[in-house]
């Protein structure tokens, strides 16, 4: 289970492209496709193996009206369905940014 705690780091097999306010992921291994909607496509552009879930949805609350707690249940929520699908792995210690 995902936790505030955790630092959300994207598969590199998967393709990113926004379209307006949405987003496409597309994995490349297996062909799949996947929406997002402006949150999940900001959340997916800041999840980058440096950031907990908790201070993602800090950020989160500075760029949209939704209180920090309805953040951090909204982010765990998508990640969980994301590292389901096998797109973003949740980590317990986050990523050195120079092997980014």
């Amino acid at each position: 289970m995902i936790q505030k705690g955790h630092y959300l780091v994207k598969d590199s097999e998967v393709l990113f492209t926004s379209m307006g306010e949405d987003a496409v992921l597309l994995h490349v291994q297996r062909g799949d496709y996947y929406s997002l909607n402006k949150v999940g496509a900001r959340l997916w552009v800041m999840a980058d193996g440096t950031k907990s879930v908790e201070d993602l949805a800090v950020m989160l609350t500075q760029e949209f009206d939704i209180s920090q707690e309805q953040a951090e249940k909204d982010i765990i929520e998508l990640a969980e369905q994301l590292a389901k699908e096998g797109l973003v792995e949740a980590l317990e210690t986050p990523m050195d940014p120079a092997t980014d």
